[in-house]
């Protein structure tokens, strides 16, 4: 005796459900009008543009501590005038590749 949970579905049934959910995920995933939605959402990419310098530690004048040494130096580069946000201004945009032409080479 063969029991199942699952009730009997024709094998026409489920192909046809499958290719339209195949289809229309493919079909939305590489949708400029889906992109358009999605993209004008905020995922806080740009947050980091607001944040505020802290207060320096401070500690007792008895403690000992490491010499401070930088790894990297630290450059004071102003203000920032690449536009890095999208048409919307919610989110990081990263600026399009440069396109590089190949050189002939002469033989």
């Amino acid at each position: 005796m063969k029991v199942s949970f699952i009730p009997a579905i024709p094998a026409k049934s489920l192909a046809a459900v499958l290719t339209i959910a195949l289809s229309s995920t493919m079909v939305l995933t590489g949708c400029q009008a889906t992109k358009g939605f999605l993209g004008k959402r905020d995922n806080g990419s740009l947050a980091y543009q607001k944040s505020e310098h802290l207060k320096p530690l401070t500690l007792p004048a008895e403690q000992q501590t490491a010499p401070f040494v930088p790894l990297y130096p630290i450059v004071e580069a102003g203000e920032n005038t690449l536009p890095i946000s999208n048409e919307a201004g919610k989110q990081y945009k990263l600026p399009p590749p440069q396109r590089i032409l190949a050189t002939p080479t002469t033989n």
